[in-house]
């Protein structure tokens, strides 16, 4: 069983939303509510998704990414990725998608 736990923290303007465990179809309704409701906050212009303890990253989660990258510019917002850990470097440099995320794919 996947098991996700978030943490959500502000940093003048920025949200930060931590993610610790695996992001997956089974998980990734939990990202997605919680980051939705964030960037729904007054005053929030950059969302970040520190990633420094993700354990997994499969199709669904980049999946959300795209998601909630695509609704913070609808919004006049940003989503920003930090910490992002080799293996989900190369699962989302695979996809082709590095770019669109800002990750350095070396």
């Amino acid at each position: 069983m996947s098991s996700l736990s978030l943490s959500a923290r502000r940093e003048n303007g920025t949200a930060v939303l931590s993610l610790d465990g695996e992001l997956d179809l089974a998980t990734v309704p939990a990202l997605r509510d919680t980051a939705l409701a964030e960037l729904g906050e007054p005053g929030t212009a950059t969302l970040v998704l520190d990633l420094a303890r993700l354990t997994f990253l499969d199709s669904t989660g980049i999946g959300c990414w795209i998601e909630l990258r695509n609704h913070a510019e609808g919004a006049g917002k940003e989503l920003a990725l930090r910490a992002v850990p080799a293996a989900a470097r190369r699962t989302v440099t695979i996809a082709g998608l590095a770019p669109v995320f800002g990750i350095d794919a070396s």
